[in-house]
């Protein structure tokens, strides 16, 4: 794994890239081996596809060195936190015709990319890209250390989900002495939102429906809060670990209405049930404590086959 990761590093030109509205681990892994490269003298360009802004309680993060590719085609393209090409959105057609796809992720079996370098069991696709570096002996600098910190706050939940193991801990307090400011990123994740977004988790808090049967809770953000409430589907990443919060569910759900009527879900876990399997019927994808999907179903036909699917687990 050392000599292909870093035999990559060479060839020319390279792009970084993610799932589309990427969140914390998939910028703050893009942007680490971005500030890595550049170290180096190597250029690279980091890219999404970005409906709307990039999220506010991320800014810490090296935001201007996402850029919009200036070429159709690339020799290497590293791909983080994205296990479905499908998911890479207006990037698909350049990364799948790119000479060579390196695969850094965290989720279970993906179905693209040339080398892929893999661990379901990592509680963050940065988690991986850190043992990499680790592996390498490659300079770990404070602003590197920002990144890979920020992935591991983000997927662990504040270190609160069954992904948070030993390692977690050590990888976080190695940043730490790196210079990565944990608690003032914790806070800007977690800690600061907008006045209107806060009015917005009120409203989707007073939508929150409970099948006490199943432990399951779910609620819906619909296109017309953002404009009623003059936000952005940015502000409400975060949202499902508000969901999540009641003492009675043990699954939690959250549906996003896209612009094309479309719904993203964001499920979570707080006990052993596996909800990548809830993702999956959906051809979505994860891990046991979070995963994600996407559906063109209606509301109702959605929550439908959660149930169902949830039925079949317990």
């Amino acid at each position: 794994m050392k000599s292909k990761f870093k035999d990559n590093f060479i060839n020319l030109p390279i792009l970084i890239t993610g799932h589309v509205n990427p969140d914390g681990d998939a910028i703050g892994s893009a942007l680490a081996l971005k500030l890595l490269l550049d170290s180096m003298q190597i250029d690279s360009t980091v890219s999404f596809d970005i409906t709307g802004d990039l999220p506010s309680n991320l800014n810490h993060l090296p935001y201007d060195l996402i850029t919009t590719p200036q070429v159709d085609s690339f020799d290497t393209v590293f791909v983080f936190d994205c296990g479905n090409s499908s998911r890479l959105g207006d990037l698909e057609e350049i990364v799948l015709n790119s000479s060579k796809v390196v695969v850094v992720d965290h989720h279970i079996d993906p179905t693209f990319g040339d080398i892929q370098i893999i661990d379901p069991k990592a509680a963050s696709t940065t988690q991986v890209l850190y043992r990499i570096f680790k592996e390498e002996e490659l300079p770990i600098s404070k602003e590197i250390a920002d990144c890979l910190m920020t992935g591991l706050i983000t997927d662990t939940g504040r270190f609160q989900y069954s992904n948070t193991n030993a390692e977690v801990f050590a990888i976080a307090s190695d940043l730490m002495d790196r210079g990565s400011q944990l608690s003032l990123i914790s806070e800007n994740i977690y800690g600061s939102i907008e006045l209107n977004a806060l009015k917005l988790q009120s409203e989707i808090i007073n939508r929150l429906i409970l099948d006490t049967d199943l432990k399951f809770i779910y609620s819906v953000v619909y296109q017309e809060d953002y404009e009623k409430f003059n936000t952005t589907p940015a502000e409400t990443d975060s949202l499902i670990d508000v969901v999540r919060l009641a003492k009675e569910s043990e699954i939690a759900l959250l549906l996003k209405e896209q612009i094309d009527g479309s719904f993203k879900g964001s499920l979570r876990s707080r006990t052993e049930f596996n909800v990548q399997q809830l993702a999956s019927f959906f051809n979505g994808g994860g891990h046991k404590a979070a995963s994600g999907f996407s559906s063109d179903s209606t509301v109702d036909d959605i929550i439908l086959n959660i149930k169902n699917e949830i039925r079949k687990q317990i």
